[in-house]
């Protein structure tokens, strides 16, 4: 049994509940996420996730994705890899404590925004990501992370370059996606008002 799939099993064949997160060890821990995901979680990189606000389960999931090496990252798995199960818990409850980034300041071009916002009517992408693209459990808050980062992360789904939580819905979803939509979607998700 692959090592992901080990871990999830234990998880939820395990007849102890687990101990709750420690937020303010969470915060304690963060600190060496800071240089990347910026303070209090929001990045000044286009090109990395804002985390503050994130969904819990899903930040736990990537970081026990980066730890275990099925998503590969020079930066992200070399940090997470020596990560305890309570280290992963708490650093998921702390970011998901924060506020969410304030979507960018400006207005997207009109015509690409639209196409987002019929892209995302297609491909049902509130059916995970809900109405306001907040997210739910592992399905993770869409609305407000940066562009560049969400058409990267959609072009690696697509790719089967980055996991999927669960059965793979997003490989499925984005497999689906044309360039054009890509970059349609990542205007709208920025700013889905």
């Amino acid at each position: 049994m692959r090592p992901v799939l080990a871990a999830l099993a234990a998880l939820c064949l395990s007849a102890t509940p687990l101990a709750a997160a420690d937020i303010e060890a969470g915060r304690q821990r963060a600190e060496t996420c800071v240089t990347c995901h910026g303070a209090d979680g929001i990045t000044a990189d286009p090109s990395i996730p804002s985390l503050a606000g994130q969904r819990e389960r899903y930040l736990q999931w990537q970081l026990v994705f980066f730890r275990s090496g099925r998503r590969a990252n020079p930066i992200m798995g070399p940090l997470a890899a020596d990560l305890t199960d309570e280290e992963l818990r708490n650093l998921g409850a702390y970011f998901a404590s924060l506020p969410r980034a304030n979507p960018p300041s400006g207005a997207p071009d009109p015509a690409l925004h639209e196409a987002g916002k019929q892209a995302a009517a297609r491909h049902r992408c509130a059916s995970c990501h809900q109405d306001n693209y907040g997210g739910s459990q592992a399905a993770p808050a869409i609305a407000h992370q940066t562009r560049a980062y969400t058409a990267k992360a959609l072009r690696d789904y697509r790719a089967n370059a980055r996991p999927s939580v669960g059965v793979a819905a997003m490989n499925e979803a984005a497999g689906g996606l044309t360039d054009d939509d890509i970059t349609a979607l990542a205007v709208y998700l920025e700013r889905p008002e």
